[in-house]
Order: structure tokens, then C-alpha cells, then sequence
């Protein structure tokens, strides 16, 4: 099973953190995938923002769940959302415990995960969404 990560760009910031989500994922037994990482490779690619949305949508559709871990504001992360929704993906929601969590999240979200530190991830995710189902 595939998950697309989404993921916050700005530049090389955040790429630890992103490795990090990245390599839970797989640890919980996902093939991850993440467009920032894997198609922008931390960098600005698009000047035309009316392909760099066709290209998301293009990647959520090969993916069969979408894991976004919550923060708060999610901006472009919240259009990758509505497009997963909208693809009929599967919607994974992990959050710091704690977070308050948004009711438009929490009504596309088919499940919401709190953790204390981000490997605590781990297990509930490989329980919840069987790999390869």
C-alpha cells in the first residue's frame, strides 16, 4: 500500500522532519511517497502553479491512502486534502496530542492518530491500515 506525505515545502527546513515522517511510514510497512521529497526534491520546480496542482493530483491519484501529520494551519496541505477526498483516498491523520484539530479535518479524516513524540506513530499506523489490503 502506498501513502502520499504530505508535507509542508519550504525548501531544505523541513527535510529532516520529512525524512523522519518518511521513514515511519515505511517502518509501519508503506511504500511512502512524498511530492515535496520525491518530485520537487526540496526545491522550487513549478512556475506555473496550475501544473504544479495537476501534478499533486497526478500523485495522490497512484497513491492509495493519503498521511497528513497535523499542525494546525495546513495550506497547500489542506488542497492535497480536499483532493484525496475527493479521489476517494483513504485519510490518515496523525496529530501531536494535545493539537486541536479542525472539523473540516476531522470530517474527511477516516482516522485520526495522536502521539506524545512522532514515533509513537508506528504501531497504531500498521494496525489501522493493513499494508498490501
Amino acid at each position: 500500500m502506498k501513502l502520499f506525505v504530505t508535507a509542508p515545502f519550504l525548501g531544505t527546513q523541513n527535510k529532516r522532519e520529512i525524512e523522519e515522517l518518511c521513514a515511519l511510514v515505511h517502518e509501519a510497512g508503506f511504500e511512502d511517497f512524498c511530492f515535496v521529497r520525491d518530485v520537487e526534491k526540496y526545491q522550487h520546480m513549478f512556475d506555473d502553479v496550475h501544473e504544479l496542482m495537476r501534478r499533486a493530483k497526478e500523485e495522490i491519484s497512484k497513491c492509495d491512502a493519503l498521511l497528513m501529520d497535523y499542525d494546525g494551519p495546513a495550506n497547500g496541505r489542506m488542497i492535497e486534502l480536499g483532493i484525496a477526498f475527493s479521489l476517494g483516498k483513504t485519510i490518515i491523520v496523525t496529530t501531536r496530542r494535545g493539537t486541536s484539530v479542525k472539523d473540516t479535518v476531522r470530517g474527511v479524516a477516516d482516522v485520526i492518530i495522536e502521539y506524545d513524540k512522532l514515533a509513537d506513530i508506528v504501531k497504531p499506523l500498521s494496525e489501522v491500515v493493513t499494508p498490501g489490503a
